[in-house]
Formats: C-alpha cells, structure tokens, sequence
C-alpha cells in the first residue's frame, strides 16, 4: 500500500468519527450493549476481545515484523560501516496486550508485582535481572554516531524510533508508517471507541460501584485508572528499604482488593460490552479505511516472510 494512502484514511477517518462527537455530546438514548462479549485464554490469563483487534497484529505476527525490520535495518548498517547492537530475544510467552485493557484483572499476577507489569510467562527473577544487565550492555554500544545512523536523528535517540535512519528504511522496504503516520486509522478508532466508552453512562455507573465497593475495603479511588496511577507506586526508591518495601506491601495489597472488586460489580464484563458496541459502529463507519490499513500489515507481513526466508 502506498504511503499516500494510509494518510488519506486516517485524515477521512478522523471526519467521520469525530464528527458525530461535536455536536453536542452523548446522545440521551445510548446503544444497546452486548451481554456477553467475547473472550480468550492467553498465557493461561482470560482476556477480552474486541472488534477493532481484527484489524491488528498478534503478539506472534509483531515478532515476525520485528525480526524482518531487524535483518532488513542490520544489512542497511553494515552498508555504512556498523554494527548494530542486536535486539535481545525474548523470553517467555508473551501476555495478550488486552490483559490490562481495563486494569488489572489477574489475581496471581497483583498478589506478587501488584500494579507493575508481569513478566512474560515462564520468566524467572533471575532471567529478569540478566535480560536487565544485558540491555544494559546493549544501550552502552549505542554511541551517537551508531544511533544516528540507525534512527536518522542525531543525539542519544531511542532504538524504538519509527522515522529515518535504517530504521526507518526497512520499515518503508515492508510498507509499514513512519513518522507522522505511524496513528493509522485503526488507532484512532480504537482512541474514539475508548473515548465514547468513558463517556457511557454504564461505564461510569460501575465506576462508582467499583470506587463503593473499595472504599468498603479502606481504599479510596474514583475509578481503577487512578489507583493504577497512584504516585506512590512508582515513586523510585531504595529498593531494599523498610519504607520501600512498606509502599511495595500496600501496593499489593491495593491491586488485589481492585481485582477483587472488578469481579464483585463484573466490572470487566461492562465495560467490554459497551466498548465492543461503540467500536463495531465505529467500524460500520470506517470500513474502506480500516480495511486498508489491515491490507498494509497483511502485505507488511508477507515481504517479511520473505526477508527471513
């Protein structure tokens, strides 16, 4: 697919979406919503699935993305005399990016990393700490002029950056957005299908029964969002410090009591159900534009294949 036209769709998306949220508001008769909206077993966790996911890429096809943009970009630096610092592999299996869509919901995983994120599945603390000194290493090899010539920006730039450089070659070599045009159309539906879902008065009636249903178990929070983001959760400090480890203890214990109270007023289950209804509208709306951007991954994914051939 041409550059030309993945921005074309996300300028006409931007339209449609948008339009029907300036005039005035929520509307007083809101969509029916679905009451049993669908699910998976990632990893061994339950997870949503929503419409807009059809339109994306799996854990699995990302990997082969990456490995593709990794040979591509590598062959592109050895061209101008250097060697990029190779991605190290990952390990485990990867959790589903829908886990957290609406907070934290897994009971094992809080009662041990409370809000911070899990690890990949079969991941040891002992790997975690290699992996850690090992990209350590890794960023200690990326000088200035290695880094310039990977991400086409000057100065100590991250090796995630999407425009320029090597980079930024191979992924225009798979026909995937750079730069400005990286948001596709399906971001963006996925950004107004969340926006309109907060603005639902279901949503936020469960909100404030979850926010009840806490304050019953001593904590004091709005929505889960904002015990998620409480400061005192990521405030860095000592580690091994008593005061540290105290913060660590009732951050557990606040992440267990959110799961626990998302299972209560089947938190997860209404908000599901009122996103999966806004975005297949959205979808009903936006058809020729998602469907080209998932044509671009579909056509990303077969020049791929043939790179790691």
């Amino acid at each position: 697919m041409r550059k030309s036209s993945v921005a074309l769709g996300v300028a006409v998306f931007s339209v449609v979406v948008l339009s029907g949220c300036q005039s005035g508001g929520r509307t007083a008769s809101e969509p029916e919503i679905s009451s049993s909206p669908a699910t998976k077993t990632v990893a061994g966790v339950v997870v949503p699935v929503l419409p807009l996911d059809a339109y994306g890429v799996s854990a699995e096809q990302r990997e082969v993305l990456d490995q593709a943009v990794d040979e591509l970009a590598e062959k592109c630096m050895k061209a101008k005399g250097y060697t990029w610092p190779a991605r190290l592999k990952r390990l485990g299996v990867p959790r589903s990016a829908n886990e957290r869509r609406y907070g934290v919901t897994d009971p094992k995983a809080v009662s041990v990393y409370g809000y911070q994120l899990a690890p990949p599945v079969g991941v040891t603390p002992e790997q975690l700490a290699e992996e850690a000194r090992q990209e350590k290493k890794r960023k200690a090899l990326m000088t200035d002029a290695l880094t310039e010539a990977y991400t086409g920006r000057g100065g100590k730039t991250t090796a995630t950056s999407r425009t320029g450089g090597c980079r930024g070659e191979a992924l225009k070599q798979l026909g995937l957005p750079q730069g400005g045009e990286a948001l596709t159309a399906v971001d963006l539906a996925r950004q107004q299908g969340w926006k309109r879902t907060e603005a639902d008065s279901r949503a936020k009636a469960v909100n404030a029964k979850w926010s009840a249903c806490m304050k019953k178990a001593g904590y004091t929070y709005a929505d889960p969002h904002a015990a998620a983001g409480d400061p005192a959760w990521w405030t860095k400090g000592e580690g091994d410090s008593a005061a540290r480890k105290k913060v660590k203890a009732r951050e557990i214990a606040t992440a267990v009591a959110d799961v626990k109270c998302k299972r209560q007023v089947d938190y997860v289950t209404v908000w599901q159900s009122v996103e999966t209804t806004y975005q297949n509208k959205i979808i009903n709306a936006n058809k020729q534009e998602l469907e080209a951007v998932r044509e671009m991954r579909r056509n990303a994914l077969r020049k791929a294949a043939q790179v790691l051939r």
